[in-house]
């Protein structure tokens, strides 16, 4: 996503990019499609043989313009599922407790507990 971002100058400008793709695919169509999720993806490695790996995702879809000034990256124009504002929008708290990121550390939280 850094990378997709720095080819068109920065976060803000590659949204923009995303938004225009998405509306270009969609145009003409009766069933607009934007839907979209963040996956993040975590391993531990105790040593050659032991590792632990876990995903976090969530769902939603693209917005159909930037909104709020919250977050990093991508957050201004991804809406998660069962909102109705985007993660740019959203308070701190409200946007850490859906995250992807978040999800999957809890997730390997509770896979090295049980070790």
């Amino acid at each position: 996503s850094a990378r997709w971002a720095e080819k068109y100058g920065n976060f803000e400008k590659a949204g923009s990019k995303i938004i225009k793709l998405v509306n270009k695919k969609n145009k003409n169509k009766k069933m607009k499609n934007k839907k979209a999720k963040f996956v993040c993806s975590l391993t531990i490695w105790f040593d050659k043989t032991k590792k632990i790996t876990t995903i976090g995702v969530v769902e939603g879809k693209i917005s159909n313009k930037l909104s709020g000034k919250r977050g990093f990256g991508y957050d201004p124009i991804f809406i998660p599922r069962g909102s109705s504002i985007t993660f740019g929008q959203m308070k701190k708290k409200k946007k850490i407790l859906m995250d992807h990121r978040f999800q999957a550390f809890k997730k390997l939280k509770q896979k090295i507990n049980i070790l």
